[in-house]
């Protein structure tokens, strides 16, 4: 008897640990739909909601923040949140903060400074269409498509085509960004810099946060059925879910952006990012004193000096 149950105690672990391998997998490949509880006109600014489509049919929903200057900013947010940010009244399992992200706010320093501003939804997130592939995202390997596509709508308006442009991207929109830059050069010819906040490799995205969910025997023991869960259910092998291999392809002027506390991260995953971006030139600016990696989200909303720095001197 003793016997019958330490068999029925081994299946019960064994279940658990296949559906939360299967869990997990599903959020990776299935990103967060948060709503947009308030547009620019919130924060004091005009615009106007556009829309435009991917070079794979995919309605990409946004705003455009005008300015007074001939020259524009394009903000990428982060997987899972939208161009807004992200609300705490949004309830999800998988909810990974519990304050307000809000992007206008980081977007009105760029507007009072002058530029105009172009902020969207990825696919699948939103106000914008889901991906055709059952709405699997991508992490940036199918969401660069969603970059380019934002270039291509700027070059056909006559008041924007000619602009400057610089990017502010966050997370998942900085690997899109990253990614869009090397897999089709010729559309971002009018591109003059890159503010990348955090891009990040996924795997060690999950390691890291299942380290902390599971501990680090968990965390090992649980990765590679997570991997093998999230490939057979139609997503990208997650090692490939990074901008690693395209860094080397960037053209322009590169500032790198972390919080040195993060801890769903390894420094040392960003930090290749760095070393293998060309110098054009590149910089990098730590955010200390953090504890929360969506923090550096929220940053520049009270301290934007750094990104305008950067913005300003190139575009």
């Amino acid at each position: 008897m003793i016997f019958l149950y330490v068999l029925i105690g081994i299946a019960v672990l064994a279940l658990l640990y296949l559906f939360m391998c299967y869990f997990i997998a599903g959020t990776i490949i299935h990103l967060n739909r948060q709503p947009i509880p308030r547009n620019p006109k919130y924060y004091g600014m005009d615009f106007e909601d556009i829309e435009f489509k991917t070079s794979d049919g995919v309605a990409i929903r946004g705003w455009l923040i005008p300015g007074v200057l001939n020259k524009l900013v394009v903000m990428t947010h982060v997987g899972g949140l939208t161009k807004y940010g992200s609300t705490i009244s949004y309830k999800n399992l998988t909810k990974l903060y519990n304050k307000e992200v809000e992007f206008p706010l980081t977007a009105r320093h760029l507007h009072d400074a002058g530029y105009w501003v172009l902020m969207f939804d990825f696919r699948n997130h939103g106000e914008s269409g889901a991906d055709p592939d059952r709405g699997i995202a991508g992490v940036g390997l199918k969401e660069y498509r969603d970059v380019v596509a934002a270039m291509d709508y700027i070059k056909g308006r006559d008041e924007l085509r000619d602009m400057n442009v610089g990017f502010v991207s966050f997370c998942m929109g900085a690997n899109s960004t990253i990614i869009a830059m090397s897999k089709e050069p010729d559309a971002f010819k009018n591109v003059k810099c890159l503010f990348a906040i955090q891009p990040i490799s996924f795997e060690v995205f999950i390691r890291t946060y299942a380290k902390k969910l599971f501990t680090p025997v968990g965390a090992k023991l649980m990765l590679p059925m997570i991997k093998k869960f999230v490939v057979r259910r139609g997503g990208y092998p997650l090692e490939t879910m990074s901008p690693g291999a395209y860094v080397k392809d960037l053209k322009v002027p590169t500032r790198y952006v972390q919080a040195r506390n993060d801890p769903w991260t390894e420094l040392s995953d960003i930090e290749g990012f760095y070393a293998r971006t060309p110098d054009n030139p590149k910089e990098f600016f730590w955010i200390e004193d953090t504890t929360h990696r969506f923090e550096s989200y929220t940053y520049f909303q009270d301290k934007p000096e750094v990104m305008l720095e950067w913005v300003k001197k190139w575009v």
